[in-house]
């Protein structure tokens, strides 16, 4: 269509308007049609929870506050491992420096009050060190030994030194005040500290998980045990245990550190979201299971989740997990902590919210998308009856009035090419010969009239009967070829002639019928009207 617009361009600027050309008219118009389309696929997929923005948002919401949480916790983590096993390292020496200069054994620790009082001092000097500069709310050493073997349990009991930070707080104390929560009463009195209001003199081993293991020897660096009350108190902690080795080998009991309820509650607080509020847990997983009742949560305001909850992985959704508990139901997302857990346990840091808040909040939001959908699809449509009532009806009128030659002269038409073909037949009514044609139009004629007399003899008959009014379909009937030889010669005609389309064709030839000059059209050996084209016979 690059010559007819070309044309029409041309005829265009016959006239000193400015009007809306038809082409993008009737782009418009189909751009209507097609975003309506677009609209009405957009509100099938929304119903159906195809685009789950919704979806998306929680999942990024999770996904940002778990790499925030876990980069935290593994930092913090890390620290408290770093500090234990330096704190193992310094202890082991120390005992073993006081064992080698008294000459003795860990064993000959036993029934011996004033040794093992010793140990404890150079544990609580150690062990102070470590609270301070590890920040952590607690911090205990154990040796493997008792001050007295002939009381009853005696073989579960162990001394050594518990210092306990007196208030738990998620901020840096610079100067932290400790209690001393197991040891010699002489270590309160020594270093003015207070005695826990749960004292004991000595360690119960049964409250150390995996002691027995560690003092057999285990290869063990460190392990994390699962969350534990400490005895006769409030508070629930998870222990780091390292076993305090010699030089050679030989263990001398465990020290370590404790990661406090309180303390992770308050340094993990509830994070707030448009889609309710998200809360840090550092729990075990054992399989489609995440034993919260096992491990610690942050802050829960808003959420109502128990630490004493075991949640079950009941459905992957793709972008995130639905879990359940006896008491709700959460969504949440899970990535697994390279820590050593007490008997291989996997442990994790999750973030989870409650799900009826985020099913709330993504209905909100489909709900959002559907009222937006309906909106354009209906706008869409509106607009597209507005430019037909506009546009495309006044075209169709225009052509019906220059059909039926219903043109008054003084009439002014809105469509660019339209005007520009009434005002020229207007000028053919008036008995302009074809020498007064704009110059623009001889041009277009002369040229056409040129190219037809490079056609050969069988792209001429078939040329020639479309100057007999035929139409595409009849003339493998009447000339006796097959319709892909008319194809091959139309294909060959439309090159030579510069045009690209039957009906463009079918504008040429109108215009040398209306002139009257159609004898142009004649090759120099026309041949006679009723001779068959060269062809294949059907």
């Amino acid at each position: 269509m690059t010559n007819t617009l070309t044309a029409l361009e041309k005829l265009r600027h016959l006239t000193g308007e400015r009007q809306i050309t038809l082409r993008r008219k009737l782009m418009l118009y189909l751009l209507c049609l097609i975003l309506a389309a677009l609209g009405i696929i957009l509100l099938i997929l929304t119903a159906i929870g195809g685009p789950l923005r919704g979806e998306l948002q929680i999942c990024q919401v999770m996904k940002q506050e778990l790499q925030t949480a876990s980069e935290k916790l593994s930092r913090e983590l890390e620290i408290y491992a770093g500090y234990s096993l330096q704190l193992a390292r310094e202890l082991g020496q120390d005992i073993e420096s006081y064992l080698d200069k008294g000459g003795i054994s860990v064993r000959e620790l036993n029934d011996r009050p004033e040794a093992l009082l010793e140990v404890q001092r150079m544990m609580y000097s150690e062990l102070n060190t470590t609270i301070r500069l590890g920040r952590s709310s607690g911090a205990f050493a154990v040796v493997d030994a008792t001050v007295n073997t002939g009381l009853p349990n005696a073989e579960r009991s162990r001394s050594g030194v518990y210092l306990r930070l007196i208030n738990v707080s998620s901020n840096v104390i610079l100067s932290p005040e400790t209690i001393l929560f197991r040891g010699n009463p002489e270590i309160s009195r020594e270093n003015g500290l207070e005695l826990h209001n749960r004292w004991n003199m000595e360690f119960n081993t049964d409250e150390l998980p995996g002691y027995g293991a560690l003092m057999d020897g285990s290869e063990t660096d460190y392990y994390w045990t699962c969350r534990m009350n400490l005895k006769n108190t409030w508070e629930e902690v998870i222990l780091l245990l390292v076993p305090v080795r010699s030089s050679t080998g030989e263990v001398y009991g465990v020290c370590g550190i404790e990661l406090n309820g309180l303390h992770f509650n308050l340094e993990y607080p509830a994070a707030i979201s448009p889609c309710g509020s998200m809360v840090t847990v550092l729990a075990p997983a054992e399989g489609e299971s995440l034993r919260l009742d096992l491990g610690m949560a942050g802050n829960t305001e808003g959420t109502w989740l128990k630490n004493s909850e075991s949640l079950s992985i009941v459905e992957r959704k793709g972008y995130y997990n639905a879990y359940r508990s006896s008491k709700g139901a959460y969504y949440g997302i899970q990535k697994p902590l390279e820590i050593p857990g007490y008997e291989g346990r996997q442990w994790v840091v999750a973030v989870l919210m409650p799900r009826e808040g985020c099913d709330q909040y993504i209905f909100r939001n489909r709900l959002i998308l559907m009222g937006s959908a309906v909106g354009f699809t209906l706008t869409m449509i509106l607009l597209a009856l507005y430019l037909s009532k506009r546009f495309v009806r006044p075209i169709l009128q225009s052509f019906q009035d220059i059909r039926e030659e219903r043109l008054p002269e003084g009439e002014t038409r809105q469509i660019a090419e339209v005007e520009e073909l009434r005002q020229w037949l207007q000028m053919r009514a008036r008995t302009q010969v074809v020498t007064e044609l704009p110059p623009n139009m001889l041009e277009l004629l002369d040229r056409f009239a040129a190219n037809v007399k490079t056609l050969t003899r069988a792209e001429y008959n078939i040329f020639q009967y479309y100057m007999n009014g035929y139409q595409v379909s009849q003339i493998p009937e009447v000339a006796f070829i097959s319709m892909s030889t008319v194809k091959k010669h139309n294909g060959n005609i439309y090159r030579k002639l510069g045009i690209s389309s039957n009906d463009e064709l079918m504008v040429y030839l109108d215009l040398f019928r209306r002139c009257d000059c159609l004898e142009r059209l004649q090759p120099e050996e026309a041949e006679e009207p009723g001779e068959e084209p060269a062809g294949e016979i059907q």
